[in-house]
Parts: C-alpha cells; structure tokens; sequence
C-alpha cells in the first residue's frame, strides 16, 4: 500500500506541476514527497536484500571504545568496508543501540541530495522521482548499496560543484566518497572526459571500443589486477570477486543493448527535443562523455557494472527530459514514445520478477510487501535466505562464462 501511495502520487503531482515553473505549491509537495520517501525507507524492517546483510552486521559493533580501532580495521581486511561506513554504525550503536538508526539516517542524506540534483537539472522533478522508483533506484540506494549510496549522493553533488566552478568543492568530497565506498575511484577521471559533440557515429564508436574491451578482458583483467595487488590487497580482492564471471557474446549484446543503444540513444536525442542554454549544453556534454565511457566499463569488463550507479541520476533525469519532450502529436515520435515505454516495462519487468530458484521466490519480494518498524514481529527471514542466494549465484548462468 504505500508503494501504491507512493505511484499515484507521484504520477498526479507530475501531471499537475511538471509544466509549471518551480512554485510555493510545487516547492512543498516536493519536499512533502522526498520526506515520504525518508520515512518510507528510514522506517522499514528487513526490507531489502544487503539490508539483511547490513542487520546482522551491527550486532557485532562493539560498545566498548577500545574495540573501535580494531573493528574498523577487521571491516577493512575482512569485510571490505572502509572507515566511514563502520564509524557510523559504532556512532548508532553507541547512541541508539539499533540499525533502524543507520538506515534512518542514509535515508535522509541519500533522499535529500537526489532530490537536490533532480531540481538543479531539470523542471520534470516529479516525473524523476517516479522514475527513481519505478527503476528500482530507490530500492538500490537506499537498501542494498547502502555504503556505496553515501559515496554516490558525494560524487553526485561533487561533480555538481565542480560544474559550476567549486573544483576543490569537487575532489573534497570525492575523497570524503571514499571512506565509504572504493567504486568512487572512478568519479576522478569526470574531469577529464568531455567530448567537443556528440552524435550518432559517437556513439558506433563506443559500441565498438566496448566490443574490442570485452574481447580483450580477460588479459586486461588480469594486468589490473597484478598492478592493484601491489598496493591494495584488498582492493584487487574485490575485483577478483566480481570478475568470477564474465559475460559471453549474448550478455555483452543485451548490456550494449541497454546502456549504448536504448539509454545512451535517449541521452543522445534529448538535446533535439528540449530547449538548452549554453551552461546547460555544456553539462549536458560533460555528463555525457562521463556516461559513455562507464557504459564502456560496464558492457565490456565484470565487477565494474556497480560503475553504472554513478551516472544513473543523470540517466533519470535525461529519461525524464525525453518523455516530457517528444510531442505526442507527432506519429513518429509518439511510435518512439510507446518503444521507449515498451523496452522500460521489460527491463523494469527483469529487475523485479528475476526469479531466485533454490527459494522459489520473486526479486521483488525483497521489497513487498512493506514491514516497518511497527510490525518487528512479521517474519522476514525469508529475504535473508535470498539475500544468501544472491550472493552465492549459479555458475551456469545463460549470459555468463567462467573466467
């Protein structure tokens, strides 16, 4: 039910206010839904599939000051997380003595700054939030990368920042980023990558330096993984463990299909459809440069798929931008539209009804229904028991291959 809620709301707030400018009214019914979306996952009980992860995680905080130092470094060696994440669950033990403290409080910070840059990109603010659920995106954040969410909201206003001049702004909190998540490495290379246009043989050109990479990704695998050894064990661990498989021609295509084809294609078609200044343009360009080479990374070498997650904020919003913009009137367009619905409802369809065999049950039912706080005696262990089969998976996947 509030998942119901939370659609049609949502769904009449964008048809209402999407094509007015920022008013009072629309100003405090955006604030009103984002804090919706805090309680909603601030409050919740065992929803979620690393959530299950994370729970049984607080139990071994200590309470006594002089265990921290030596918890903080077994998460590192042990477990792979860096300092800020174990400080503020020994921060929340302390204080609280509960893990509903934790998610509460990643929920505002994760919450309030997607919020942020929704606003400061675009005027279909609702429509995103919309997306932002439908997608997944919400469930993603802010309960099952819930380290790497802190690192993400960082690098997403930091990269904000540093578009609008504040470049120190920008590796600030880039480094603050890391303390929760080692992924934010790959925000450094941001600053670096813009492309003077983009256009349709870019886009050819990035399928193909995928195809080459993915061709190659064994052996480059292999290099960076040595060269990482050699200052981070722990960091190439982490490589190792994601790169267990990688995916064959069939999972190459379907991903290429996805991030360079259909999103890149939506991202590409925007800039004919919306009327841009030159500030904007040049964002524009700047985030989409960063895009393209992470769909590069993540089509072509595993373990570096979670890279995605830094650049979907801007793939929302541009999603958001492409449906407001076509003009329905237009037979051509409209045909484009209902593709784009088509192809939306099958990779959202994928997300939620992938199906977890050895306990016959749906992805989505790490989601619904809907457990808060208030109902601590419903039975969710059968989200753990997912959770588990999700993080041993079959080595016979269909579009997967054993390195």
């Amino acid at each position: 039910m509030p998942y119901i809620i939370f659609i049609l709301l949502t769904l009449v707030l964008s048809i209402v206010f999407d094509k007015q400018e920022y008013t009072t009214s629309k100003k405090w019914w955006y604030i009103f839904l984002c804090f919706y979306l805090i309680l909603l996952s601030g409050l919740r009980n065992g929803v979620g599939g690393d959530t299950q992860c994370y729970m049984n995680d607080f139990d071994d905080v200590p309470t006594h000051p002089q265990d921290y130092g030596q918890y903080i470094m077994e998460c590192i060696a042990l477990r792979g997380y860096m300092p800020a994440w174990s400080m503020l669950n020994i921060i929340c033990k302390q204080l609280f003595n509960s893990f509903y403290a934790v998610q509460l409080i990643e929920a505002f910070f994760v919450n309030i700054c997607v919020f942020y840059l929704f606003k400061k990109y675009t005027s279909k603010i609702f429509l995103c939030v919309l997306l932002y659920g439908l997608t997944g995106y919400f469930f993603i954040f802010n309960t099952e990368v819930m380290r790497e969410a802190f690192a993400i909201c960082l690098c997403g206003i930091g990269m904000a920042q540093y578009l609008d001049g504040n470049k120190k702004t920008f590796y600030a909190l880039v480094f603050v980023s890391l303390f929760f998540h080692l992924s934010a490495l790959i925000v450094f290379i941001f600053p670096f990558i813009r492309l003077p246009k983009i256009n349709i043989h870019t886009l050819l050109i990035t399928f193909i330096v995928a195809f080459i990479l993915w061709i190659a990704s064994d052996y480059f695998i292999a290099f960076l993984i040595q060269f990482i050894e050699k200052y981070s064990s722990i960091l190439s661990n982490k490589i190792i463990s994601y790169a267990d498989q990688k995916n064959n021609l069939p999972g190459f295509l379907e991903l290429a299909l996805r991030y360079i084809v259909g999103q890149a294609g939506i991202i590409y078609f925007v800039q004919y459809y919306k009327e841009i200044d030159d500030k904007w343009h040049s964002d524009y360009l700047r985030y989409f440069s960063f895009y393209l080479v992470i769909a590069i990374l993540v089509c072509s070498i595993p373990g570096f798929y979670r890279f995605i997650n830094y650049s979907i904020l801007f793939c929302i919003i541009m999603m958001a931008e492409f449906l407001a913009s076509i003009k329905i009137q237009l037979k051509h367009l409209a045909l484009t539209k209902v593709v784009f619905v088509l192809i939306f409802t099958y990779y959202c369809g994928k997300y939620y009804l992938r199906i977890w065999p050895n306990n016959k049950r749906y992805h989505y039912e790490f989601f619904v229904p809907y457990t808060s706080i208030f109902d601590e005696n419903v039975n969710t262990t059968y989200r753990y028991d997912m959770w588990y089969e999700a993080v041993h998976p079959e080595k016979n996947q269909k579009n997967s291959r054993s390195l």
